[in-house]
């Protein structure tokens, strides 16, 4: 039996409200309602219907990405590697290991090398604003994913499993910055490692 708060059970629970939300704002549709009910309605659908749709994804998605969790591990050990004795211990924690990250990949890795509207990625949060951003960061950890537009669209594709440590610096100018506020320290650090404060 599903947890209470599985996605099979919030499928269950917003499927319903979905299609109640979808019928009325059809409703508003076809008698032509007044803009402000329209609005209402559509804002209300919108956003039950992307909830729904996320519990539904998730229901699709695996709770964890063996390959995710290995390249992640690889992209540690080389920060590790070549700037650990630069920074404290735990300094150098790679960010963007966290599971919209991973469902995120999960997503990428099932279309291997087969480009993925931006759109399709949105369902995983439920959200159109931070989905892309979050869906660059992969690439800032160095996997190669890559972005497009066609006739308007934006398009995501994970080409490859390699892993690109040229960028391996700017990600370690990202931790430095989230974790000293001061600019002096946050370029001391940087300076002591030998990587340009840019």
């Amino acid at each position: 039996m599903p947890a209470q708060d599985s996605p099979e059970n919030e499928w269950t629970n917003l499927k319903s409200d979905a299609e109640h939300a979808l019928h009325a704002l059809l409703s508003q549709i076809s008698r032509q309602a007044e803009p402000q009910q329209l609005f209402e309605a559509y804002t209300y659908a919108k956003r039950v219907t992307a909830d729904a749709f996320k519990a539904r994804m998730l229901m699709h998605l695996p709770d964890e990405n063996v390959k995710f969790r290995e390249l992640y591990a690889q992209v540690q050990a080389e920060l590790d590697r070549r700037y650990g004795q630069f920074f404290p211990e735990g300094f150098l924690k790679a960010p963007y290991g966290d599971q919209l990250h991973e469902r995120l990949f999960s997503l990428l890795e099932e279309n291997l090398a087969q480009p993925i509207e931006a759109a399709k990625l949105r369902i995983v949060t439920a959200d159109g604003v931070h989905t892309e951003r979050r869906t660059r960061e992969l690439r800032e950890l160095g996997m190669d994913v890559d972005w497009y537009e066609e006739d308007g669209i934006d398009f995501y594709v994970l080409r490859s499993f390699s892993l690109n440590f040229e960028v391996l610096p700017s990600l370690v100018r990202t931790i430095v910055r989230r974790k000293k506020k001061s600019k002096t320290e946050q370029e001391q650090l940087l300076r002591e490692a030998g990587i340009p404060k840019k």
